[in-house]
């Protein structure tokens, strides 16, 4: 027999062993011989026996002759460790297990998630709006719901085309494609937008969603408070109203000047002020704060005097007092275009209010700073400041430009206060330089920062929900390379076609060296 035909027969034993080991690793996991595995089994058993047929001598020659069977079986044992390995592949394929060894933990659930995720009882239904120019997207939030479902039978993920299933989407309360919905045991469904995907937007979810409290919300009203009814596109706040009830929240109208503070209030909110607080007002809700009270209060630039003076009466006490002046953001980096009165703030403090915000931005329309420093037993954080080209105008005037009166920033547009009261409670207040964070231009769909995710957050501190924020963002992980069709042209041609060529010109080199060297020696 010739040389050529030797190598196809042994050839065809080394495919054929790796064929019927690969049909072992298949019925392995499918617990039967399918199709599939008899065709990989027959044509494994059709290749060893073209071995015997081609080369019956050689089969002889694995019992007779030592140095044949020497030879032959290194041949068959390195195809039977190519084999397993190939079996091993397959069967690991079809498991669930992975390691992750990012030191952020980067692609596993923190262990919060996976507390609050196997604490599901009934199905929670997520369901993601996307389109099918959204595929990266989609990809992306599908990667992190699958690290639920591991956790939990209870978690189903189903994906659908908002354009195809306008009903649901509507009944739904989506605004934007790109949402996904959570919803669980028959209660109002949370919509996370597409600033609002990351593990602790879903995880604070699903909290909302497993909690049976209900905080109850006073919002204060009877002094050009901002209404929670307003749908005006642009100052309303009706969107506020929609997140608040999908977030579990109550809220309750309260005229300060007739019913001062209910007991029943969880966090008083005091949302612009259009004209003074009375003095019973001013001492209702230092009362209230002085028994452990929760208050959100967010006043706007250029008040008058009065109205001014009755705001930094209530928060006196603490040592802070609102500005009154105009905060503009001189950096074009960090405000709105075109528009520098809209500072854009991505500067947080270190707060559990703003955990969640890293790598993230803030609108904050309108500003007035947050002045002072926080006295006596309580403590204070800066949530927000804005940058250092930042200029403080104090009183109204037509032009904006910038004059040498005027005081430089930065500037702190929110600040968080928290005192222990000697009755064991705990006061909370949580002070915005804009009435404007969570009216309805800087909400979804019209805007796409992240003024929700601290209006809430402020609420659940100020509530004392604090496991809802108690996850820390991951750092960004890294994106996949993107190539052209002539970045994957020369990627063809390097592997495909130097490379080789390479490793044949060094083989030729060593080949003619070798009988050089040979030549010489003879």
């Amino acid at each position: 027999m010739v040389r050529w035909e030797r190598r196809v027969a042994l050839l065809c034993a080394v495919a054929g062993v790796i064929l019927l080991l690969s049909t072992l690793s298949f019925v392995l996991v499918d617990g039967q011989l399918s199709q599939r595995s008899a065709f990989v089994l027959f044509a494994g058993l059709a290749l060893v026996i073209a071995y015997g047929v081609v080369e019956p001598s050689a089969v002889l020659d694995l019992v007779r002759t030592r140095r044949t069977r020497f030879g032959t079986l290194s041949v068959l044992v390195s195809a039977v460790v190519i084999g397993i390995l190939v079996a091993v592949n397959v069967v690991v394929s079809r498991g669930t297990q992975a390691a992750d060894l990012t030191t952020s933990g980067q692609y596993t659930l923190a262990p919060r998630s996976v507390q609050v995720t196997r604490q599901l009882d009934s199905d929670l239904v997520v369901t993601g709006f996307f389109r099918p120019d959204e595929r990266d997207t989609r990809r992306q939030v599908q990667s992190l719901l699958d690290l639920y479902r591991q956790q939990s039978s209870h978690v189903k993920v189903r994906f659908a085309d908002p354009d195809q299933n306008r009903s649901v989407v509507q009944s739904l309360g989506v605004t934007i494609a790109g949402s996904i919905v959570l919803q669980y045991r028959g209660r109002p469904p949370i919509v996370l937008n597409l600033a609002e995907q990351s593990e602790s937007d879903v995880t604070g979810a699903i909290q909302r969603l497993e909690s049976a409290r209900t905080p109850v919300l006073c919002w204060a009203g009877g002094d050009g408070e901002r209404d929670l009814k307003d749908s005006n596109q642009v100052s309303g706040y009706s969107a506020a109203a929609e997140l608040l009830s999908s977030s579990n929240y109550q809220s309750q109208d309260v005229l300060l000047v007739q019913q001062g503070v209910p007991p029943t209030c969880d966090v008083l909110v005091v949302m612009q002020l259009a004209r003074p607080l009375n003095d019973a007002s001013v001492k209702a809700i230092q009362d209230y704060l002085a028994r452990g009270g929760k208050l959100l209060m967010a006043v706007d630039p250029w008040l008058d005097a009065k109205t001014l003076a009755s705001a930094n009466a209530v928060v006196k006490p603490f040592g802070i007092a609102f500005d009154g002046g105009l905060v503009v953001e001189g950096d074009p980096a960090h405000a709105a275009k075109d528009d520098p009165t809209v500072p854009v703030v991505d500067r947080f403090g270190d707060s559990p209010i703003t955990r969640q915000l890293a790598n993230r931005y803030v609108f904050f329309p309108g500003s007035t700073a947050i002045t002072g420093a926080v006295t006596g037993p309580a403590t204070g954080n800066d949530l927000a400041t804005t940058s250092d080209r930042s200029y403080d105008i104090a009183q109204q005037r037509t032009s904006l430009d910038q004059r040498s009166t005027d005081r430089h920033g930065p500037f702190v547009l929110m600040r968080s206060i928290e005192q222990s009261q000697s009755s064991g409670r705990t006061t909370r207040i949580v002070l915005s330089g804009t009435s404007s964070l969570a009216e309805n231009r800087t909400l979804p769909p019209t805007a796409s920062g992240s003024n929700p995710d601290l209006f809430l957050a402020s609420l659940d501190w100020l509530s004392q929900q604090d496991a809802l924020i108690s996850i820390a963002p991951k750092p960004p992980a890294g994106q996949p390379l993107a190539l052209t069709d002539q970045d994957v042209r020369v990627n063809e041609l390097v592997t495909l076609g130097l490379m080789p060529l390479a490793v044949l010109l060094i083989g030729l080199l060593v080949l003619v060296r070798r009988r050089r060297v040979t030549a010489v020696r003879s």
